[in-house]
């Protein structure tokens, strides 16, 4: 009898390797929601010290939340494309840096992020939906309910750069920057308004891990490379502060004050102050480098099966 239970489970387990190449196909539809953080890297805030490129300038104090739903089509058992609508919130900010330049600059914005991505996913760790199998009362399972992916695709955004009036004369309230023209755009001789659509070049890493054999917990790490330095709404150089309130009508002193917002910082025996006449066509950020951001996110899987594939799956 022993013998003849050994048997049979051999037989199972060897069946359940034939059909096991096909048993992906029953799981090709899958939908996913999920939530996590934010990071920006660009010219405002960042770390201590001066500024340095991308993840050696990262503040987690500036991490703001995300909100995710998409939806993934396995290609093969290896590979899958995938889509995501996810809205976010961004934030920089020169008073959480550790640098005493960045500190004077004072500048800061935050802005609200909606992103439309695909991306194609390699499964280096290929997921293995579990084979459940029993053999007069002999219950176990094959197959491994952790797999690893990398991802790589496209994406367009919208970003809206804002932030508050503040100083002696402000009204604390709230501005969109990009209209206000903060580096002189639209001024002889000086950029257009840059658009607050542009696109993104997603990629990253993820591991899942199925809880059963239609959901799944998803954890990731996504960076985004965007083709515009304006996240921040800060690029270029300092604009001339009344050129920029002439231009702008009733929110003129706004409008100046978010083009140099400057205060004076104690650095030893030195202080630091970027504001003045002096300071009109110096460098006030990077336009050498573009913004970029990232995601971490955790999110819940769940696989429709579907009916109308036929397994050579051994019934007991």
């Amino acid at each position: 009898m022993r013998l003849l239970t050994l048997l049979l489970l051999i037989i199972t387990i060897l069946l359940s390797q034939e059909s096991q190449a096909q048993r992906w196909k029953k799981y090709r539809h899958e939908i996913q929601a999920g939530f996590g953080a934010t990071s920006f890297l660009g010219e405002l805030g960042g770390g201590d010290g001066p500024g340095r490129d991308l993840f050696l300038d990262l503040d987690g104090r500036a991490s703001r939340y995300l909100i995710t739903g998409g939806y993934r089509f396995k290609l093969a058992e290896f590979a899958s494309v995938r889509g995501n609508l996810t809205y976010a919130r961004l934030r920089g900010d020169d008073a959480l840096a550790g640098d005493p330049h960045r500190q004077s600059r004072n500048l800061s914005f935050k802005s609200p992020l909606i992103e439309l991505t695909a991306v194609g996913e390699v499964y280096f760790i290929r997921e293995k939906l579990n084979s459940r199998y029993k053999v007069r009362g002999i219950k176990s399972e094959l197959g491994s309910s952790l797999s690893a992916y990398v991802f790589g695709g496209v994406g367009g955004f919208f970003f809206n750069p804002r932030a508050k009036f503040e100083g002696p004369t402000g009204d604390n309230k709230w501005y969109s920057l990009q209209p206000l023209g903060t580096e002189g755009q639209e001024q002889t001789g000086n950029p257009k308004p840059y658009r607050r659509i542009n696109m993104c070049i997603p990629m990253g890493f993820g591991v899942k891990y199925n809880v059963s054999q239609t959901v799944a917990i998803s954890l990731e790490y996504g960076f985004r490379y965007t083709f515009t330095d304006y996240i921040d709404d800060v690029s270029t150089v300092y604009a001339d502060p009344a050129k920029v309130k002439a231009a702008n009508g009733v929110d003129g002193d706004a409008a100046a004050y978010f083009s140099n917002p400057s205060v004076a910082i104690q650095d030893g025996d030195k202080v630091i102050y970027k504001g003045g006449p002096k300071f009109v066509n110096e460098q006030r950020g990077n336009s050498n480098s573009n913004d970029s951001y990232m995601f971490l996110t955790l999110a819940l899987n769940y696989k429709f099966v579907s009916k109308n594939k036929k397994t050579n799956r051994p019934k007991f």
